[in-house]
């Protein structure tokens, strides 16, 4: 039952939600195709690779890092909170996100472009559900006819009601970034 409603809330913004993938997978095409061309006079991955060699007893460590860094910080702080500012911004750093992965990501060898592309999609997946759920956190309370169409909510009720949905976005958000992580840390661990 929990499930079906998590589902119905995000189906409610199913348009949304579309607009904002192909926002997220464009910029980071776009960001790879600039990243290419060297107009960004970035060639390099900005790290050493030693950032990224891990052995199988950190995993459980790379794991949580990874996990907890990505929900907390990039996808919750970053992505959805600022939702409350202004509704724009979770979208802004969505794109801001996309067009450097975009960037950076170009510059790996193929093998290990194919090796991170699971991960890409799925993190890349879970942070534009945290972006839903902050564009509807911002229209919630500047305009909350555009958030809960025909409901004639108060702004309060609105809020209240976006919150609400947030959380229940928010199953799925941390399922995807869960999976990304895992995928990511043996990814890690196998290549290094």
């Amino acid at each position: 039952m929990f499930l079906r409603v998590c589902v119905s809330v995000v189906l409610k913004r199913s348009l949304l939600l579309v607009v904002l993938n192909w926002l997220f997978f464009g910029a980071l095409f776009v960001g790879a195709l600039l990243g290419q061309a060297g107009f960004l006079g970035i060639h390099m991955w900005p790290l050493e690779e030693e950032v990224f060699t891990a052995e199988a007893s950190d995993a459980v460590s790379i794991f949580a890092t990874i996990f907890l860094f990505n929900l907390v910080l990039s996808g919750f702080l970053m992505v959805t909170l600022t939702g409350l500012a202004f509704f724009v911004l979770p979208v802004g750093f969505l794109l801001l996100r996309a067009f450097l992965w975009g960037v950076f990501l170009n510059g790996l060898p193929t093998q290990l472009f194919l090796a991170s592309f699971p991960t890409l999609v799925l993190e890349g997946e879970g942070y534009v559900l945290a972006s839903l759920a902050g564009v509807n956190l911002g229209l919630s309370w500047l305009k909350p006819e555009w958030a809960y169409k025909g409901e004639k909510l108060p702004r309060s009720e609105s809020v209240k009601q976006a919150f609400k949905d947030c959380a229940r976005i928010y199953v799925f958000v941390a399922l995807l970034l869960l999976l990304g992580a895992v995928v990511e840390t043996i990814t890690l661990v196998s290549l290094y």
